[in-house]
C-alpha cells in the first residue's frame, strides 16, 4: 500500500487527475463541440462515481417521501372518518327530530278535535324489558292532575292502557297487551249493516302484540275480520268510541255460546314516545 501512493506514483495520480478535471472543464464549456476521448473517459468515470452516491440517496429519499405521504393519507383518512360519523349522527338526529315533530303535531291535531277533554300530555320516561308488554312509566303524575284509572291515549288518540299507579310527578300505565291483570275493557265491534258486538279485550297468551276479545254472541253474525273495535262506554273507566284496534279472526271457544276475536291494536304499543292521560266527564264520548 506505501509502495503505491509513494513517490512519483502519487504525483502522477494526482497530475493525471487535475488533466482530467481540466479536460471536464472545457468539456462542460463547450457542449455543441463532440466529446474527445479523454471528455468521455472522465464524463463515464463521473456517471459510474454519480451512481454511487445517488441510488443510495434516491432510495432513502423516496423511503421517507412515501412514509410522509403514507402519515399525510392516515391523517387525510382519520379527518374523513370523523366528517362521516359526524355525518351520520347529524342525519340520526335530524331524523329523529323529525320524527318528534311528527308525533307533536299528531298530539296538537288531536287535542284540536277533541276540546271538550282535559288531556294531560306526557312522555314515556321508562319501560322495562321484563315488563314490556305489561307497563311503562310517563312523566306526568298528581300534581298534573293525573288519578288511577284514568285512560291512557297515544299522539293520535288510540287507546294504549290505563293509570293504575301514581306519583307527584310521574305514573305507571297497564298496558292493554298486558295478560297480568284480571281486568279487561269493554268492547264493541262496529259492524256495518249490524248491532254493535259486545266483549272484553284482554292480553293475547298467544301473541304479545295482539289482544283477545272474548265472551263474543254467537249471535253477531255480522262481525268480520277488518271491523274496527272500540270501548263500548259500559264502563266507568273508558268513556265510549275510543279506538282499540280491528278484527283480525274470528276463534270458537267450544262453548257454542260465545266466540273470541284476534285483534290488531291501533296504537303502536312499541313505540310510544308521547301519550295523552284522559280526564273525562261521565257521558262524554270521544270521537277519533
Amino acid at each position: 500500500m506505501g509502495r503505491l501512493f509513494s513517490g512519483g506514483r502519487l504525483l502522477g495520480l494526482l497530475a493525471l487527475l487535475i488533466i482530467l478535471v481540466a479536460l471536464a472543464g472545457v468539456s462542460l464549456r463547450s457542449r455543441l463541440v463532440a466529446m474527445s476521448w479523454p471528455e468521455q473517459l472522465v464524463h463515464d468515470a463521473d456517471s459510474v462515481v454519480s451512481a454511487w452516491f445517488y441510488q443510495p440517496i434516491f432510495q432513502v429519499e423516496t423511503f421517507f417521501s412515501r412514509v410522509n405521504n403514507l402519515q399525510t393519507m392516515y391523517a387525510e383518512n382519520a379527518q374523513l372518518k370523523t366528517l362521516v360519523n359526524e355525518d351520520a349522527s347529524l342525519r340520526i338526529q335530524i331524523a329523529a327530530e323529525q320524527q318528534q315533530n311528527k308525533v307533536l303535531k299528531q298530539m296538537l291535531g288531536y287535542k284540536g278535535r277533541t276540546p271538550q277533554f282535559q288531556l294531560i300530555a306526557g312522555q314515556v320516561t321508562g319501560r322495562s324489558p321484563l315488563a314490556w308488554n305489561s307497563q311503562l312509566t310517563i312523566s306526568v303524575g298528581s300534581a298534573a292532575g293525573v288519578q288511577r284509572n284514568l285512560p291512557v291515549l297515544n299522539q293520535s288518540g288510540a287507546l294504549v292502557g290505563r293509570v293504575v299507579a301514581v306519583a307527584q310527578y310521574s305514573s305507571t300505565v297497564e298496558l292493554l297487551t298486558s295478560t297480568q291483570t284480571p281486568n279487561g275493557v269493554s268492547a264493541a265491534i262496529i259492524a256495518k249493516g249490524s248491532p254493535p258486538a259486545y266483549g272484553v279485550i284482554v292480553g293475547s297468551h298467544a301473541n304479545q302484540s295482539l289482544l283477545s276479545m272474548q265472551f263474543i254472541s254467537q249471535l253477531a253474525n255480522g262481525v268480520k275480520p277488518g271491523d274496527l273495535v272500540v270501548t263500548s262506554g259500559l264502563s266507568d273507566i273508558y268513556p265510549r268510541g275510543i279506538p282499540i284496534g280491528t278484527v283480525h279472526s274470528l276463534v270458537a271457544d267450544g262453548t257454542g255460546i260465545t266466540r273470541s276475536a284476534v285483534v290488531v291494536p291501533t296504537a303502536n304499543l312499541n313505540q310510544l314516545d308521547y301519550v295523552f292521560v284522559v280526564v273525562p266527564r261521565p257521558g262524554q264520548v270521544i270521537r277519533p
